[in-house]
């Protein structure tokens, strides 16, 4: 259980990079133009 709840909450912190990571990007094209 201990392991799973592990990759569960790394998956969601990847997750949370991931969109974090794309809305950086997103506001730096909007505002780089």
């Amino acid at each position: 259980m201990k392991e799973a709840t592990k990759r569960a909450t790394s998956e969601a912190l990847a997750h949370m990079l991931a969109v974090t990571s794309m809305i950086v990007i997103a506001s730096v094209l909007f505002y780089g133009r």
